[in-house]
């Protein structure tokens, strides 16, 4: 998660205001059920009747209304007394006045409880046959009680029926005030959805965005680390894991990321808030407990089962990447040989492991759906069911079980989603160590914190006594390598198989770093100095001739760009002349990705070309004419010498072949990681053992011969 929190440090004020967005959006869904829950109630129920007290009274109703008073004079003292036939406005609504009229004063007191309790005896009387007078009252009162006995004194849903029986004997039209309070309800629930619907999308695309720039600065950060990396580094990581790693783990490391903005955030906000809702209910709060803890007793199953699977599909995946990769780059290599079953069996083999854990997975995470489903309609009978009971001791109303349900619902549905983010965290998670893990790798060649200075002309490159042994290895490779390369000389290197050849070359430009000895550069350590001042000196051809995905003129211009004339004189010396011919598009023909539609000659060449376009001090050829033909080799060497006499560079080839190096100014000759001879072709078959048996394996006896001559 630290990782996580790094990245969205740079964005924390728009992660504020996705949590301010949040809770407006919690607060308007959660205003709803309790405004539906008006229109059932007031606006269904009772008529769009929403007063305790009525705003006008007939003068009869007033009149029976007073017999159950206990204070009729202050409740009088709140109503102006209007006579027939007078105009008025009840509710907004002007309306001509058929009777005398009792309307309640604009400012009046709070006569609810005087009148609340008068109002229910009127409307238990209207139900009766029984007659009230002033003289029976108390009698009338004591039989109307055992009437009234089961309501508790809950008497607020008679009241309003009551109040719409005197509205009707006043004259108000009872569908319309209905009609009026359903559409002012209504509109309030419309433009709270509006507001709802406006912050969701607002801090649904703000998360989105956010999250999509910091995995895109993740990759990135993830690439140039990499890209860092000295072949030590690489060792660690296998090249599908590193792919698996910038593309698989970080997408889920966004999606975590988007989640937390949305989902992480809202499920608390909405699960709280909803049971400060609920708690309002407490004869059948309890419900919600028992689900809540039906819930927490899944999710709880399902985490120590499934969490621990989620490195080993993680591991499972660079696996199965790395057997594609390796088939894809084998393809010719397994089609010459028929082993696409051999190949097909090593890929079931990974994607049968792979499938099986996550199918066990995906049945644990899926057996939650219809848990989570049950429970919520287990929930919604056991709610109708106890509720129904309430409603039928007029201790809730239908709008009160429905307002419930679905608060009940929105935190059932919070606990659902935390349950989901408890699946998603673990397995983001890992993913987030997993690229934790490239990014906290140190590197092993670092830049100097006081670099030395090279200077422009060219000077001698020295081994002095260097020893080497690749990472994690215990056995030396090279061992007491010194040597000197001078400006404008040829320096060749040759051995049997695992001499240390290629090695050699690998620490001129610090791909890897001597362990003891030093290599110096115009008398500097190169230790030293800025790895790309030193790399910018040095003009490369690899053992392997990559070329990448653009074009010829592209791949050759890869080091730096250089002009028409520079490019014509490297594409002459590289003898690529005659692919260009061959091309349609000449220069600016397309090269397809590792250079599969040219040859493996063709691509020799122009890795050449490559590394003799940036035009520098030294080059390093590491077995890079290998596939080239005896007579390209030889025009090759030959333009190769013309270039370096009027350069002055140093010239480092490794070679199998003695005709590619005999006439190099001097050829230093490896056996088991040692110098076992340094010298000119024709010294060395005096002197040195191990270049004569070179020698003999290659050349004709009348070559030898010749040259001993």
């Amino acid at each position: 998660m630290k990782l996580i929190f790094r990245y969205l440090k740079k964005y924390i004020f728009f992660v504020l205001i996705i949590v301010g967005l949040t809770y407006v959006q919690v607060q308007t869904e959660l205003a709803l059920p309790d405004y539906m829950s008006d229109i059932v109630t007031n606006g269904i129920q009772y008529g769009g009747v929403t007063e305790q007290i009525p705003n006008v009274v007939c003068e009869n109703d007033m009149n029976n209304i007073l017999l159950f008073a206990s204070d009729k004079d202050k409740i009088l003292s709140n109503y102006d007394f209007i006579k027939e036939g007078t105009t008025g406005t009840v509710n907004n609504e002007e309306i001509r006045f058929n009777s005398n009229v009792y309307l309640l004063k604009d400012s009046h007191d709070d006569i609810e409880s005087l009148l609340q309790k008068a109002i229910v005896y009127d409307y238990a009387l209207s139900q009766t046959d029984i007659i009230v007078n002033e003289n029976n009252v108390s009698d009338v009162k004591k039989q109307l009680d055992e009437s009234l006995a089961g309501l508790q004194d809950n008497y607020a849903s008679i009241v309003k029926v009551q109040i719409q029986n005197i509205y009707k004997n006043v004259g108000l039209n009872i569908e319309t005030i209905q009609t009026n309070y359903i559409l002012h309800v209504g509109m309030i629930m419309l433009g709270i959805s509006l507001v709802s619907v406006a912050v969701q999308l607002l801090s649904t695309y703000m998360a989105i965005k956010i999250a999509a720039k910091i995995a895109a600065k993740m990759r990135s950060d993830l690439f140039a680390k990499v890209e860092s990396f000295s072949s030590a580094e690489f060792s660690k990581f296998t090249t599908s894991s590193l792919i698996t790693r910038t593309g698989n783990d970080i997408t889920k490391v966004q999606q975590l990321i988007q989640m937390m903005m949305r989902m992480m955030l809202m499920s608390p906000i909405m699960g709280i808030t909803a049971v400060f809702k609920v708690i309002r209910y407490p004869s059948i709060s309890w419900l919600l407990l028992v689900a809540i803890g039906f819930i927490i007793g899944i999710m709880i199953i399902l985490i120590v089962f499934a969490v621990p699977k989620f490195e080993i599909i993680q591991k499972l995946t660079d696996k199965i990447n790395a057997v594609m990769r390796e088939f894809l780059d084998g393809i010719l290599v397994i089609r010459a040989f028929n082993a696409q079953k051999q190949e097909e069996k090593k890929f079931d083999e990974a994607n049968s492991e792979l499938t099986r854990i996550d199918r066990f997975v995906s049945c644990l995470i899926n057996i939650a759906s219809p848990a989570m489903t049950i429970t919520m309609n287990l929930l919604t009978i056991f709610i109708t069911w106890f509720s129904a009971k309430q409603i039928d001791i007029d201790v809730m109303t239908i709008g009160d079980m429905m307002a419930f349900s679905q608060y009940a619902m929105h935190v059932v549905m919070s606990f659902m989603i935390v349950s989901v983010m408890f699946f998603m965290i673990p397995r983001s998670l890992v993913s987030a160590r997993r690229i934790e893990e490239v990014l906290k790798t140190e590197n092993t060649i670092l830049d100097p914190e006081n670099p030395e200075k090279l200077p422009d002309e060219n000077g001698d490159l020295v081994f002095d006594n260097v020893s080497f042994k690749y990472p994690g290895a215990d056995e030396y490779v090279l061992k007491n390598v010194s040597f000197t390369a001078g400006p404008g000389e040829t320096v060749a290197f040759i051995g049997s198989t695992g001499s240390g050849k290629s090695t050699v070359i690998k620490l001129i430009p610090r791909l890897f770093d001597v362990n003891e000895g030093k290599i110096t550069y115009c008398g500097k350590d190169i230790r030293n100095v800025l790895q790309q001042d030193l790399r910018s000196k040095i003009g490369y051809a690899t053992q392997k001739a990559i070329l990448f995905t653009g074009t010829i003129k592209s791949n050759v211009e890869f080091g730096r760009d250089v002009t028409e004339d520079e490019l014509s004189q490297t594409i002459k010396i590289s003898q690529s002349q005659n692919i260009l011919d061959e091309k349609e598009n000449g220069i600016d023909e397309a090269i397809t990705q590792g250079g599969t539609n040219v040859s493996g000659g063709q691509k020799q060449r122009l890795s050449i070309a490559r590394a003799l376009a940036k035009n520098e001090s030294i080059y390093i050829f590491d077995d890079s004419f290998s596939a080239l033909d005896y007579e390209t080799d030889k025009k090759l060497r030959k333009a190769l010498d013309e270039l370096i006499a009027k350069t002055k560079s140093t010239v480092l080839i490794v070679a199998q072949r003695i005709s590619t190096i005999k006439n190099a100014d001097k050829i230093v000759v490896l056996e088991e990681g040692k110098v076992v001879g340094i010298g000119k072709h024709d010294d060395l078959m005096k002197d040195c053992e191990v270049y004569k048996q070179i020698a003999r394996s290659q050349l004709s006896e009348e070559e030898l011969n010749y040259a001993r001559a």
